[in-house]
């Protein structure tokens, strides 16, 4: 799993998009610490996949369902405006990305669905 790409993929696809929001509505709804906290969510999802040293669907998961509900509370404390329909598939796609690069064997359609809310 390459978490350097990854990471590079949660800015050019996350965290840009929230800003040139950010940006363009002049700060409705969430901040830029709030995209910080985004991106570090993510970055701490990948670092925690990576080191897993004896991958099992169980232990990939467990990462998976913590990222989504982190996510799903920041959201939440931003009033749901910080994950619309481009952030929403780019945060799935790097979800589902990472799960599959570190092993996960059974892998459903959307990794995120059973908890996510954004």
């Amino acid at each position: 799993m390459d978490v350097s790409q990854l990471k590079t993929q949660v800015n050019e696809t996350v965290v840009n998009s929230m800003i040139a929001y950010l940006d363009e509505y002049d700060g409705d709804g969430y901040t830029k610490e709030d995209i910080a906290k985004c991106e570090a969510l993510l970055c701490e999802y990948l670092d925690a996949l990576a080191a897993i040293t004896d991958p099992t669907d169980e232990l990939i998961m467990a990462q998976v369902k913590t990222v989504v509900l982190a996510l799903n509370d920041l959201n939440e404390a931003v009033d749901y405006s910080m994950i619309e329909t481009e952030e929403r598939e780019a945060i799935w796609e790097i979800i589902q990305s990472a799960a599959e690069a570190c092993g996960l064997q059974d892998v459903p359609d959307d990794v995120t669905e059973e908890w996510r809310e954004w």
